[in-house]
């Protein structure tokens, strides 16, 4: 008697092809925000869309038809405190903290601004550590046109010196801290929260 081979199960492959990437970026450091939660809507046959700790990655069957239109990518941002020191607008129903992308090209980049937050200089004397009164206090802008761009921060207290609330963009990522028109230190902004706080001597 003669055994017969067994017969393999032919495996067909399935060829996907990358069709978008998508990042939400914060508008003043540039960072990719991490902690997504996204769907595609609607669902074009043969398509699907993979999340990363920062990148959404959509990717369809390389036989899927081409969508009538092309989808969204609605996206929620996981981190809770992160999103209350970003500007994301409520969408009726939709949950909280969500942005609808519109998937218009290969590459996507989301920019997502902050609050508005303030900035709180104190400022001291070198030889007695006492509060330094009566400074003009001014962050300038580390990039942009020429004179850079300057924001007041006009005395609260005694030595202490704080900014109206506004956005903080780019420009001032970071910035220069002037006092009497003379640079004193370079820092940035504390973005994690509406109100950075920092203690300076005035060494000008």
């Amino acid at each position: 008697m003669t055994t017969q081979p067994a017969t393999r199960p032919h495996l067909a492959t399935v060829t996907t092809t990358l069709r978008h990437t998508v990042r939400l970026v914060h508008a003043s450091t540039g960072v990719f925000l991490r902690g997504l939660e996204a769907h595609l809507e609607p669902v074009p046959r043969g398509w699907s869309l993979r999340v990363l700790p920062d990148l959404l990655v959509v990717s369809a069957r390389a036989d899927a038809p081409a969508p009538p239109s092309p989808p969204k990518a609605v996206v929620t941002l996981t981190d809770g405190a992160l999103t209350d020191v970003l500007v994301v607008p409520t969408l009726a129903g939709r949950p909280p903290r969500t942005v609808v992308v519109d998937l218009t090209t290969a590459e996507v980049e989301h920019v997502v601004h902050p609050v508005p937050m303030t900035l709180t200089v104190v400022l001291t004397t070198p030889s007695t550590g006492a509060p330094r009164t009566g400074a003009t206090v001014t962050a300038r802008a580390m990039s942009g046109p020429n004179p850079k761009p300057t924001v007041a921060l006009p005395e609260v207290a005694p030595g202490t010196y704080r900014s109206a609330p506004r956005e903080w963009t780019a420009a001032f990522t970071p910035l220069d801290v002037l006092v009497g028109g003379d640079p004193l230190r370079t820092l940035a902004m504390e973005f994690s929260t509406v109100a950075t706080r920092v203690h300076l001597v005035d060494t000008t």
